[in-house]
């Protein structure tokens, strides 16, 4: 289940990350893992978050995500968005224009992550 902070998706928005959170499982380390999808917006700052776990319910003391990846945007500094994952523990520039609107940012997001690990929409 999607995470937002500072963030009011629009219905579309929505659609597309309650889609892919359903869609979406990928093998990693021999282990099947979805993807929970958090949205942390900041007047300067923008962050989406795909968190990778296992199905099943944590444990008593929960567990530690599998696979994470990030993405930020700096709005009006630079037209780049900044993608970490952390298998490999790299930090990867991607060139796409400015975004002007969060939804339109948080939108390609979830189209970069499906294209990445070749998951058609």
């Amino acid at each position: 289940m999607s995470r937002f902070y500072g963030f009011s998706p629009e219905s579309s928005t929505e659609q597309v990350i309650e889609k892919f959170e359903n869609e979406i499982i990928i093998r990693h380390n021999n282990q099947l893992l979805v993807g929970t999808v958090y949205v942390d917006l900041q007047n300067d700052r923008w962050a989406v978050a795909v968190a990778y776990n296992q199905s099943r319910h944590p444990g008593l003391h929960g567990h530690e995500n599998m696979l994470e990846v990030k993405y930020s945007y700096s709005q009006g500094r630079e037209n780049v968005v900044r993608m970490f994952r952390s298998d490999p523990l790299q930090e990867t520039p991607i060139g796409a224009g400015s975004f002007t609107d969060p939804n339109a940012f948080v939108r390609y997001v979830i189209t970069n992550e499906r294209m990445l690990l070749n998951r058609p929409a």
